[in-house]
């Protein structure tokens, strides 16, 4: 096994548990936190493949993964923070 399938394993395998905390957590700020890590992981596992193939695309749809992450993190914890829910 090469150590970019070895990555990408772990890599996946970190995600489910990110998937996991989203779906358990027992409060709506371990949900939001899930959701941050695992958007975090999956760019990590595009990056790693764009590393491996020789396609630019990839690094543009990491960047994308990256941003859209992000932005689903901060208006989720705005809108959490303004409607009160707990």
């Amino acid at each position: 096994m090469s150590f970019l399938n070895l990555s990408l394993a772990l890599i996946g395998l970190s995600t489910f548990g990110s998937l996991i905390r989203v779906i358990i957590g027992p409060t709506i700020w371990d949900r939001l936190l899930g959701l941050g890590l695992g958007a975090s992981k999956i760019t990590l596992g595009v990056i790693l493949l764009a590393v491996s193939v020789p396609e630019g695309d990839l690094l543009d749809l990491a960047l994308l993964f990256s941003v859209l992450g992000f932005l689903v993190t901060i208006l989720l914890a705005r809108f959490i923070e303004r409607r009160g829910v707990v």
